[in-house]
């Protein structure tokens, strides 16, 4: 008798529970179909299934053109935008100082800029976390050798080195111990332009036409069927857009869904998309990208850094002829240098009434949301060309990994993600411009 009131008290919670969720929603956002996790696991499994998705690989082209046809078969009309970039793979990379010589395990540099040597002043750093004690050394133009593999990303965003190489401490020591002042590296690759493209839905406007909502995901992987990375995301994606088209009274503005290619390679399908759509990007009033929502432990949203670094009018900071770049390559041998791609890393545009949305968001749907800011990923491009934009992100599922496999994707974090999004895009609806 008492193990039958205790299972008939924990169901009476369980459906006060239920209850307060459900009412919660009504007053964010218009629930999803009971058939949404269902679907979208299925849309993560059809496309890990595909195998590796890397940019410009058969894998890729055939995601793309599922994208296609599931924004199709939600009632959106659909568009192939195509574009090429260029990208470079480092075979080999040998620093010489004097008669002394180390191979490179990680480089940073131009690789765009011609020639297969670098010369110049060496500079040895030490593994530092003391920021101001960098910002005082003299590094410009000059080779820097480190062992410390966060010190590319400083050195890139607030120096201007000829290169930057990375040793094991080992070889760090030897070298510095001579105390001979320029080296030369020499390396050894090749240049390849490859094909990607955008996969972009529009929902037909309703009242408002000439506001514009956009979701986006990217759907390349690296080193791995890409369940969570980001199958995750454009299944969100594409069952956010089957969940508006659905909706008797659509929202008050446009609304674009857009796979994104190449994100792996340096966000190239943003900067394609950016590139071709900035004009009328003016009228973008939310882009919320949606990138590794698979995992069941804490969400993030990025909801932390306000509003710095972003131009007066919806333009890009970034060079133009890097646009159509990769920034790095897949196997961690280099990455692009260049105090030129500070704005991508940098800049924010989350004003207080996106912050406020995302918060409440998750208060009235019983989530904990974790601000964060720094997210590394494709609303970054958007947010330094000025465009309001954040990305969601749930943790506790493999990325860059053969064992990024469905089995490790939550369906319920799938929910979850779709949940947020659109309760923010509905409270986005209700924020005069």
């Amino acid at each position: 008798m008492g193990r039958i009131k205790t299972t008939l008290a924990a169901l009476f919670i369980a459906l006060l529970a239920t209850s307060a969720l459900s009412q919660a929603q009504s007053d964010s956002a218009r629930p999803l179909d009971p058939g949404f996790k269902e679907r979208a696991a299925a849309h993560v499994r059809y496309l890990a299934g595909l195998g590796s998705r890397v940019a410009g690989t058969e894998g890729e082209s055939k995601a793309a053109g599922y994208i296609k046809e599931q924004m199709e078969k939600a009632g959106l009309s659909v568009a192939v935008e195509p574009f090429q970039f260029q990208s470079f793979v480092l075979e080999s990379a040998l620093l010489r100082v004097e008669d002394e010589k180390a191979e490179i395990p990680r480089l940073g540099f131009n690789p765009y800029s011609g020639g297969d040597t670098r010369t110049g002043e060496l500079a040895f750093v030490e593994s530092t976390d003391d920021m101001p004690a960098i910002m005082k050394s003299e590094l410009d133009d000059k080779i820097v050798v480190t062992t410390e593999a966060a010190n590319f990303y400083r050195l890139a965003l607030f120096k201007k080195p000829r290169a930057v190489v990375f040793l094991s401490r080992q070889e760090f020591d030897r070298l510095k111990a001579g105390g001979t002042r320029s080296g030369e590296i020499s390396f050894r690759g090749k240049l390849i332009r490859t094909s990607s493209a955008n996969i972009v839905g529009t929902l037909a406007p309703g009242p408002g036409a000439g506001r514009e909502v956009i979701l986006s995901a990217h759907f390349d992987s690296w080193k791995g069927p890409g369940a969570n990375d980001n199958a995750s995301g454009v299944a969100v994606l594409l069952e956010l857009a089957r969940h508006f088209r659905s909706l008797k009274t659509p929202p008050p503005f446009s609304m674009r869904f857009v796979a994104f290619g190449a994100e792996e390679l340096g966000m190239l399908g943003a900067k394609a998309y950016l590139e071709r759509h900035q004009s009328e990007l003016q009228n973008c009033e939310l882009l919320f990208n949606i990138d590794t929502v698979g995992g069941d432990k804490a969400i993030f949203a990025e909801t932390r850094g306000g509003v710095r670094g972003v131009p007066k009018k919806p333009e890009s900071q970034l060079p133009k002829d890097l646009n159509d770049k990769a920034t790095n390559d897949l196997d961690g041998r280099w990455m692009l240098l260049g105090p030129d791609q500070r704005p991508l890393l940098l800049s924010s545009n989350v004003p207080e009434w996106l912050r406020a949305a995302v918060s409440d968001a998750g208060k009235d749907l019983g989530l904990e949301i974790t601000a964060a800011n720094g997210m590394g990923s494709d609303h970054r491009v958007f947010m330094q060309a000025g465009i309001v934009a954040t990305n969601i992100a749930i943790s506790g599922a493999k990325t860059h990994s053969p064992e990024d496999m469905p089995e490790s994707v939550s369906a319920d974090s799938l929910e979850k993600a779709a949940r947020i999004v659109s309760a923010v895009v509905e409270k986005a609806g209700r924020v005069a411009k």
